[in-house]
């Protein structure tokens, strides 16, 4: 009997010898690959059963676990310690699943503890604060994915295109450009400055059109059939709209200066000429353009 359970017991350490030989072996291959093809190749030493159905939580954990081997590999760790991290962070992950913060932190101290060769402490003391960084500043986003509570809204968005550049043979130097501006501005400020001459005038027009019929509608019949009375109403209303006549008028002159200024500024705007200088650059530019375009 003794010598069975001998037999059993040597067969068992036998078995999970080759075991972690081979998971050593499968570690050390992840580590030279790509990380895609690292995680497939350290995927194929372990069945995945926790989120068996789910593709993506089943990568998840697989990411889980490469990244945490990776940076145990990263750190010198013995590839023993190595395999050890991979057979623990395979298992933390479904059992982190629902657990509050200090939860989480006790249960991934825990299994850093009961890791068997125990881990050193200065092992110990890295991945647990490497699992603090990726873990637990995530965890919201780990638990909402792994109990299936994201609500994810996609929001189409418009892309807006920026316009497209005119050939640099149709640009125009600097100056030029600035010129072309100041001419517009004047050109638009002469517009409005008209428009605000005929207002003054019609304004002017209105009101004492309705000032006089006011006044000739409060004479009485014989008034109005009566000249010399006519005459005496008219004098008295052109009389008493002397003050605002005049403000309207002085506005209307103010009105034409300014518009005056602005022709006298349009004129000498177009009148004046690019400087040589800036004359010489466009033309150069426009040069370089060119010969760059035929070495193409």
């Amino acid at each position: 009997m003794v010598a069975c359970v001998s037999l059993v017991t040597s067969l068992f350490l036998t078995n999970a010898t080759e075991a972690m030989d081979a998971l050593k072996t499968a570690l050390q291959e992840a580590a030279r690959l790509k990380r895609d093809e690292g995680i497939a190749r350290l995927s194929s030493c372990f069945q995945w059963t926790a989120f068996e159905g789910n593709d993506q939580k089943q990568y998840l954990h697989q990411e889980f676990v490469y990244e945490n081997v990776m940076y145990s590999i990263q750190r010198g760790f013995p590839w023993a310690a190595v395999a050890q991290i991979a057979n623990l962070c395979k298992e933390l992950l479904p059992e982190l699943r629902g657990l509050e913060r200090s939860e989480a932190l006790s249960l991934i101290k825990t299994q850093l503890s009961q890791c068997s060769p125990r881990l050193p402490p200065s092992h110990h003391a890295t991945m647990y604060d490497f699992m603090m960084q990726t873990y637990i500043q995530h965890q919201c986003l780990y638990q909402a994915f792994l109990k299936e509570e994201l609500n994810l809204k996609h929001s189409h968005l418009e892309i807006h295109i920026p316009p497209q550049p005119s050939p640099l043979s149709e640009g125009i130097d600097l100056e030029v450009w600035k010129k072309q501006q100041a001419v517009k501005e004047l050109t638009e400020a002469e517009t409005v400055k008209i428009a605000e001459i005929h207002r003054l005038k019609e304004q002017a027009e209105e009101q004492i059109i309705e000032k006089l019929q006011a006044s000739l509608d409060n004479l009485s019949l014989e008034d109005r059939i009566d000249k010399q009375a006519l005459e005496t109403t008219v004098r008295s209303f052109l009389q008493s709209e002397i003050g605002m006549m005049k403000e309207i008028l002085m506005k209307e002159l103010r009105a034409v200066q300014e518009l005056l200024e602005i022709r006298l500024s349009q004129t000498a705007l177009q009148s004046a000429r690019p400087s040589s200088d800036a004359l010489a650059s466009s033309q150069k530019g426009f040069k370089s353009a060119s010969t760059n375009k035929k070495k193409k």
